[in-house]
């Protein structure tokens, strides 16, 4: 009896493969345990032209070990996440697997358990909105803009500065302004 237990879990695995542990939490989460996550963002998110600056703070730390990136976003979208993990000096990767659901767009790693609860970045629109900026502005990221506007978004929130350039006199003399106004 036993005998033939051991020759139908052969079986299985050969059909099958090796079971797998928390095989559903894996597949939400590009091939991670939930407990190393320390930051997410959704496939929508890593899709928008600005970075989200909680990304760049996690990278900064010591407990993030590895940034994973979904490997069904287009290149364009995810070459400035790619950067910016060299420029913290952590490893990224680009997952690609049939197998993954959710949306899960990027995720922040640990190399242990960090169990943090609330993994998720809150959209950066709403939370910039929330702070007082006009649309006109949150819309503008990766463009440049007047030192007013600049001034503005700095108080609001420091660290989007990454994510804007300063208007100098040659730019407003070639006809650039800025689109904050607009």
């Amino acid at each position: 009896m036993v005998q033939k237990d051991k020759v139908e879990q052969a079986l299985l695995v050969g059909l099958h493969g090796a079971p797998e542990l928390k095989y559903d939490e894996k597949v939400q989460y590009l091939g991670e345990f939930r407990e190393r996550i320390i930051r997410k963002l959704t496939i929508e998110q890593v899709r928008e032209r600005a970075i989200y600056p909680e990304i760049l703070q996690v990278l900064r730390e010591s407990r993030a070990s590895k940034l994973i990136i979904n490997g069904n976003i287009d290149y364009r979208f995810i070459e400035k996440y790619k950067a910016l993990a060299v420029s913290c000096n952590k490893i990224s990767t680009v997952r690609s697997d049939p197998s993954f659901q959710g949306d899960t767009g990027l995720i922040v790693i640990s190399d242990e358990a960090v169990d943090i609860q609330d993994i998720e970045v809150e959209d950066r629109s709403s939370r910039l909105r929330r702070l007082g900026i006009p649309s006109a502005l949150i819309e503008a990221a990766g463009q440049k803009i007047c030192k007013d506007c600049m001034n503005q978004l700095t108080l609001a929130d420091e660290n989007e500065k990454i994510n804007y350039q300063q208007l100098n006199w040659m730019d407003r003399l070639s006809g650039d302004s800025c689109p904050g106004h607009k």
